[in-house]
């Protein structure tokens, strides 16, 4: 069984069968189920033995540790509704496997990154009723996670419309930001709209080595220092440059300081205004890194699957053939301003809907 947390808080609960309300989603795909539940932000993928175990506890309430881990982990909890297990397995198609989908809501941005992969781009902004269809497809292939980013997803007139919006259906709404624009009342409203989940931008801690690469020092502090004193879930999102590397420390215990849930490490991405063989780890820094990691203790440190060397030196090379590689196309897609489809936000082509469907059902054969 293969378990990850998308984004936001988990609670602890461990207890009987409850036949609770719709707030766990379920697909099949590729004889394995897959389980999400919204209110821990907790997902899971089943096969075999595990597999068996799980229909053995929804249809006759036979409790193993296995099934108490699930609790504990809150993948199940005494709200989810068991019986979507046993509809998905005897009624329903193997669904995409795709868990997330990336939509990068405007263009705009009022900050200058020197890392930014973007680029400098005229204005556009997602209409408001577009981004409504993209999540009713959503909620039909059953994905789990709807991320809003852009540009600067705050800056977006109708943000808390869109966060409203994904908050009713069974997916979660996260979004990451450089924090500008981010007010207490801004952020009450997004929180009331249900929002889960936000990541902050910010390299280091230090305002000398995070302007090296990222514009907005201020707004991300600021916007740190407003999300702590919420019970709103949020996280870092840090890339790893040489120019920020030696600050590492630094910054994760100005994280833990200020209640972080978790660091996400992001692969630095070739700029169009940087040479990246200036800014990407050199061999040495890389295994550095590595070692760091492992050193961190008291808040979670996770990896972008684009670090997909890092994911596997981490793991001492055991890998999950189901989270092997990077995972753009395969477990999560993104949605230009525009309208267009991508693997990943950062790549240079784009495709229509039709265009992209097809090359994943291709792939996924």
């Amino acid at each position: 069984m293969y378990h990850k947390k998308l984004d936001h808080m988990w609670n602890k609960y461990s207890g009987r069968l409850i036949r609770g309300t719709d707030t766990m989603q379920v697909k099949g795909y590729n004889e394995k189920l897959y389980l999400f539940e919204k209110s821990t932000g907790m997902t899971g993928f089943f096969s075999h033995k595990e597999k068996e175990l799980l229909i053995e506890y929804v249809k006759n309430g036979i409790k193993t540790p296995f099934i108490d881990r699930l609790y504990s982990l809150g993948i199940l909890t005494r709200t989810s509704c068991l019986n979507e297990i046993i509809k998905t397995l005897e009624e329903e198609p193997d669904q995409l496997r795709l868990d997330a989908l990336h939509i990068d809501i405007t263009t705009a941005c009022p900050l200058d990154c020197l890392q930014c992969y973007k680029g400098h781009t005229s204005t556009i902004e997602m209409p408001l009723n577009v981004f409504q269809s993209y999540i009713d497809e959503a909620q039909k292939l059953k994905i789990f996670q709807i991320a809003i980013g852009g540009g600067e997803p705050l800056v977006h007139s109708q943000i808390v419309d869109f966060v409203e919006y994904v908050s009713k259906t069974e997916m979660s709404a996260t979004m990451t930001t450089s924090g500008y624009g981010l007010s207490q009342e801004l952020l009450g409203k997004l929180i009331k709209a249900g929002l889960n989940h936000m990541q902050i931008s910010l390299n280091s801690i230090v305002q000398l080595v995070n302007e090296k690469s990222r514009d907005g020092f201020q707004h991300a502090v600021n916007a740190i220092q407003i999300l702590s004193s919420t019970d709103l879930s949020f996280g870092v999102n840090m890339v790893i440059r040489k120019d920020s590397l030696d600050t590492f420390f630094k910054t994760v215990e100005y994280a833990k300081k200020m209640g972080v849930k978790n660091i996400n490490l992001l692969r630095y991405k070739p700029s169009p205004t940087e040479d990246y063989e200036d800014y990407a780890l050199s061999g040495d820094e890389f295994y550095k890194l590595a070692e760091w990691i492992k050193q961190v203790k008291g808040i979670k440190v996770k990896v972008d699957s684009a670090y997909s060397n890092l994911l596997i030196y981490l793991n001492n090379g055991r890998v999950n053939k189901e989270r092997s590689g990077c995972m753009a196309g395969k477990s999560f897609i993104a949605i230009h301003a525009d309208g267009s489809f991508k693997p990943y936000s950062h790549t240079k082509g784009t495709k229509r809907l039709i265009q992209f469907m097809n090359t994943i059902q291709t792939v996924s054969l």
